[in-house]
């Protein structure tokens, strides 16, 4: 019976795809649009120089405060401070494709890279308090508590999957010639954003079509309004999920809890652009599902407690 289930969800998408061309054509485009305005000027720098930086063989050197406290804490090797510093600067999806990266060039291994996804899988501080902060929710306070809060979260998560201590060397890199590295760093970036892209609007389409069946089933309008609306429409999309949670008009903490729910679970889309990278490490979808959800819980709770102290 399962071995059906994929099949007959993809012959579903096909046929849907074909009674209404347009409707899902618009779909895509949009999702095609949102990547070249927002996310292509955002996110090519961030992947070509930490590509950069993964390269010249000086994580070492950048993690070396950092790293060995967390190494213990995570009972990790210490490199895994570099993709998780480089998680909280850029946001989704570059902690995975650090990890990725470093796991491809002999940094660290694949048990420990899987591991290290579990806390750094987070959004970018910029995000958070500037576009569901400042402009979705328009509260500035709401906006700072839910960073701390998806910081917090990503940071404890990790202590659920951490697996028994081993002593771990930190392999040191050659530096390769400059021409190569700049031309490979380039390369790679944009063949890696090429797939963030085509995820982005793949989620998209299956968003619109998910609730495209709920309206032809009759429940879509029981979705509107509540805060299980706001936790379905995360799953796909975290800004959809914030505009959401932004729309119940409840008092500022629930509020904030929710955008910080929807920010930490990252929706369908965040879960596929990740899993491009760090399926390369061995790690399972649905155990990277499982990650992300027990940090969406922990920040969603993090969020009601700091929101119940500091916003009246």
């Amino acid at each position: 019976m399962r071995k059906w289930m994929l099949p007959s969800f993809l012959f579903l998408v096909l046929l849907m795809l074909l009674i209404s061309p347009q409707r899902y054509f618009s779909s895509v485009q949009g999702g095609v649009l949102l990547f070249a305005s927002s996310v292509l000027p955002s996110m090519l720098p961030y992947f070509f120089f930490t590509k950069l930086l993964t390269g010249t063989g000086c994580v070492s050197g950048l993690t070396a405060t950092v790293g060995k406290p967390l190494g213990r804490a995570y009972r990790l090797s210490p490199v895994v401070a570099y993709p998780f510093l480089m998680s909280l600067l850029s946001g989704y999806p570059v902690g995975a494709k650090v990890l990725s990266d470093m796991c491809a060039k002999g940094l660290i291994d694949k048990e420990d890279a899987r591991r290290a996804a579990s806390f750094t899988s987070t959004s970018g501080s910029m995000f958070v308090l500037g576009s569901v902060g400042a402009v979705i929710l328009k509260d500035m306070g709401a906006g700072v508590v839910i960073l701390v809060a998806h910081y917090l979260g990503a940071f404890l998560n990790g202590f659920f999957y951490r697996g028994k201590s081993k002593k771990a060397s930190l392999p040191m890199l050659l530096s390769p010639e400059a021409e190569n590295l700049l031309s490979d760093a380039m390369y790679e970036s944009v063949l890696s954003l090429a797939a963030v892209g085509g995820f982005i609007a793949v989620a998209g389409l299956l968003a619109d079509m998910f609730f495209d069946v709920l309206s032809l089933c009759g429940v879509g309008g029981a979705l509107v309004g509540n805060a299980f609306g706001v936790i379905l429409y995360s799953a796909f999309e975290v800004t959809r999920g914030c505009v959401e949670a932004a729309a119940l008009g409840i008092n500022r903490v629930w509020t904030a809890a929710l955008a910080c729910f929807a920010v930490s679970f990252g929706g369908l889309s965040v879960l596929l652009q990740s899993m491009a990278f760090l399926g390369k490490t061995g790690l399972r979808g649905g155990k990277f599902l499982l990650m992300k959800t027990t940090q969406a819980l922990l920040s969603f709770a993090l969020a009601v407690a700091l929101g119940s102290l500091f916003l009246k």
